[in-house]
């Protein structure tokens, strides 16, 4: 039920445009771009360029590294996005990137927002932290150099840029960070509507 995914357990797949690669880090069920309930991965942007269109999708992303980029959405204002911060839209949504001023990395959860509600977020302590979560979904993404935590007091050490995913959960599950020094993770829930 719980696992942890090393980047050699991601994979390489062509963006839907054909402009970039994505770095798929997890993903619910199938092979293709359109055959996910959820997935979860990361890409490198390197220049300016629309969006690939999800449809009945709904789409989180956020910046991993760089300085950040510019989202035009629809008719929306433009939306800057820095380090750690996230923005949710439509997967059908017509989205145009422009970089604030370098090549950045992204980080993306898109799901079926028809059976799951999702919730993500970024954690910074330096003390630990412990919470509680029913989701049916758990990913614990990494960004420090290592992360030390404990499931229900069965200790995991992720290192950088690794996993932690449990699947299928049925009952609340007690996680627990015991850190000397700030770390920065990332919590994505998917809860079953």
């Amino acid at each position: 039920m719980v696992h942890v995914l090393t980047t050699q357990d991601y994979r390489s797949m062509p963006w839907k445009n054909g402009q970039g690669v994505t770095l798929e880090v997890a993903r619910s069920h199938g092979e293709g771009l359109d055959d996910f309930d959820w997935r979860v991965s990361i890409a490198d942007v390197k220049a300016a360029g629309p969006f690939s269109h999800f449809l009945n999708r709904q789409r989180i992303i956020g910046v991993l590294e760089g300085e950040g980029m510019v989202l035009h959405v629809d008719d929306q204002n433009p939306v800057t996005l820095r380090q750690k911060a996230f923005f949710a839209f439509k997967g059908e949504s017509n989205v145009h990137a422009e970089l604030v001023k370098d090549a950045i990395r992204d980080f993306n959860l898109i799901y079926n927002p028809e059976k799951y509600s999702a919730r993500l977020q970024w954690v910074n302590s330096a003390s630990g932290s412990s919470w509680i979560s029913d989701a049916a979904q758990i990913l614990i993404f990494n960004t420090a150099p290592s992360l030390s935590m404990k499931v229900n007091s069965q200790p995991f050490v992720l290192h950088h840029f690794e996993t932690l995913l449990v699947r299928d959960n049925l009952q609340p599950l007690q996680f627990s960070t015991m850190q000397s020094t700030e770390q920065d993770f990332c919590i994505i829930e998917l809860f079953i509507k």
